[in-house]
């Protein structure tokens, strides 16, 4: 049953919920063990997921134990950076849409990063807190305010964090605005509008032999972003 919800107080909990749960800080890591790396699951290993992986492979806390996928031309680009950065080989899952749910069920791993299209990352993060896994998932972290909140109360209910992993989030001059909030500077807050102020053109359409531009295909016969991102602009706000 939906709560009836005061726009001021939704935007300072979940503001606290996102700043506060430091998937990756030391915090989190000494939390798990002051000993062991942090034991790390990867869901969605695109563009995205390959550029996270190559960050965790700098660092000694991190451990990369399993990475999921349905495209493995994807995971194969992976193993091949694993292996040039000489990373221990992961295990694999790449057996249908699915096959996620194996990966987040390992007893091995202490958070899971989620770099899907959009649409998954709700079921996706609230799997892997099911589990028992903490979760950084990429945006948006869900696509109704329904899922958001299902985001929160499993986050609490299971005692798990559940980071959106959008640098902006945390930028020095958007957390001065949401103390401000925080603060009622504004007053109650009775609507908010924002918008993603960049030209996606070369992102949503290309040759689909690369990311980038160079053609107008998408969808099936689009390459990595533009095979499900386009999508979302054609059925939801045409917003190139």
């Amino acid at each position: 049953m939906q709560k009836k919800i005061n726009r001021r107080n939704f935007l300072k909990s979940s503001a606290l919920v996102g700043a506060s749960a430091a998937l990756f800080s030391s915090k989190t890591i000494g939390s798990i063990s002051s000993d062991k790396k942090l034991r790390l699951g990867v869901i969605g290993t695109g563009l995205r997921g390959q550029w996270m992986i190559h960050l965790s492979l700098q660092r000694k806390d991190v451990d990369v134990r399993a990475i999921c996928d349905i495209d493995s031309d994807m995971i194969n680009k992976t193993l091949n950076i694993i292996k040039k950065e000489e990373g221990t080989p992961p295990d694999v899952y790449k057996n249908g849409d699915h096959d996620f749910l194996n990966l987040v069920k390992r007893d091995d791993l202490d958070a899971v990063y989620i770099a899907t299209p959009w649409e998954w990352h709700h079921p996706m993060a609230i799997a892997a807190m099911q589990e028992g896994k903490h979760v950084g998932t990429e945006c948006p972290a869900a696509l109704t305010v329904s899922e958001l909140w299902d985001l929160v109360n499993t986050s609490e209910r299971v005692n798990r964090h559940c980071m959106l992993m959008e640098n902006v989030c945390y930028r020095r001059d958007v957390m001065a605005v949401l103390n401000m909030v925080r603060k009622g500077v504004f007053g109650e807050l009775l609507h908010c509008q924002g918008g993603y102020q960049h030209d996606l053109r070369d992102v949503k359409f290309n040759n689909g032999r690369q990311p980038y531009g160079g053609g107008l295909e998408f969808n099936e016969k689009g390459y990595s972003e533009s095979k499900w991102r386009t999508q979302h602009s054609i059925q939801r706000n045409g917003d190139l």
